[in-house]
């Protein structure tokens, strides 16, 4: 299995300036990471650019980080 956790970790310290260490699969990007939704929006965006996937429409289920990663596995794996 591919390591997404490491890649979308990545866009999202890129995006925001959290520190990776800040990052984890439980964080929740509203409570814990302080992201709101334009902001997931284009944290998304990047991550189906690198995976080419479809996950901006699916936005109201990703809650955590965990979510992006099933919803990337669902999609590629």
């Amino acid at each position: 299995m591919t390591d997404y956790f490491s890649k979308i970790k990545k866009i999202i310290s890129e995006r925001t300036g959290l520190e990776p260490s800040e990052i984890s699969e439980e964080a929740y990007f509203e409570d814990d990471l302080n992201i709101g939704e334009m902001e997931l929006i284009e944290i998304l965006s990047e991550i189906e650019e690198s995976f080419h996937v479809n996950l901006v429409d699916d936005i109201n289920n990703f809650a955590t980080v965990q979510d992006v990663i099933d919803a990337l596995e669902e999609h590629i794996e």
